[in-house]
């Protein structure tokens, strides 16, 4: 995992399913335990978000927030991890 001081990047590997790979990139960019996130369907739904990066047809990108971050997931299984209250910091500026 790629990290700066307010953001994160990991790629997840082909047989990962992708949804699994953002909560724990989020996980270990909130220095917070996997079990004590909240559930991924609260933000998206991870059987659709699984189907957008399966295959060669994957999405380009798709955004949203997850756990106070902005999570951007790129269609070559780059995921990048932003703290939200960063985000809006460096928006503002």
């Amino acid at each position: 995992m790629v990290t700066s001081a307010n953001s994160s990047s990991v790629t997840a590997d082909a047989d990962e399913a992708i949804s699994l790979a953002v909560v724990e990139a989020v996980s270990v960019a909130a220095d917070t335990p996997v079990l004590e996130l909240p559930p991924l369907y609260d933000a998206i739904d991870p059987d659709v978000l699984d189907e957008l990066f399966a295959g060669r047809q994957a999405a380009e990108r798709i955004t949203f927030r997850y756990a106070g971050h902005l999570v951007t997931v790129h269609g070559d299984r780059t995921i990048e991890i932003l703290d939200v209250d960063e985000a809006q910091t460096c928006r503002s500026t």
